[in-house]
């Protein structure tokens, strides 16, 4: 019996050993911007919509206390013209995260007009830089949801 005590000593201290010399994870903590609707880095929009949508921009972080500013681009594709197939809401390709904002949204009014399917009916949001060399896209090699294409259909 003394030895099935001791053995069951000499385990439990050798889990507890062991244990001890394991690395904690450490979470990432490391800010980042990005885009996407729905988990998906390219949405379908009808032809036939005449509505403003809102395609929001995410900043992932803690609370930061100087203003941010977010610049992006807008490429359309050649099927498309502003003022007749959408209209950009937003004057300036610049977001202000301000200290508590972390989602601001880029608007675009879409507009009720047929499409010529044998061109590049997208747009494209392309998240570029901010003033504070804060990480575009989720974390990784990939930089997936830097930017979120919309395609007329």
């Amino acid at each position: 019996m003394k030895n099935i005590i001791t053995i069951f000593i000499m385990s439990v201290m050798t889990v507890f050993v062991t244990s001890c010399n394991k690395e904690l994870h450490t979470p990432y903590d490391h800010p980042f911007f990005y885009i996407h609707v729905g988990q998906a880095s390219q949405v379908n929009v009808q032809a036939t919509r005449d509505e403003t949508v809102e395609y929001k921009v995410y900043f992932s972080a803690k609370m930061q206390y100087d203003p941010i500013t977010l610049k992006y681009d807008i490429i359309v594709g050649n099927g498309l013209q502003e003022g007749i197939d959408f209209e950009l809401l937003s004057s300036s390709k610049e977001l202000v995260f301000k200290p508590g904002y972390f989602e601001i949204p880029i608007s675009i009014l879409w507009k009720k007009n047929p499409i010529d399917i044998s061109k590049d009916n997208s747009i494209t949001i392309k998240l570029i830089s901010n003033d504070k060399d804060i990480t575009i896209g989720l974390p990784g090699p990939d930089k997936n949801q830097s930017e979120l294409k919309i395609v007329k259909i």
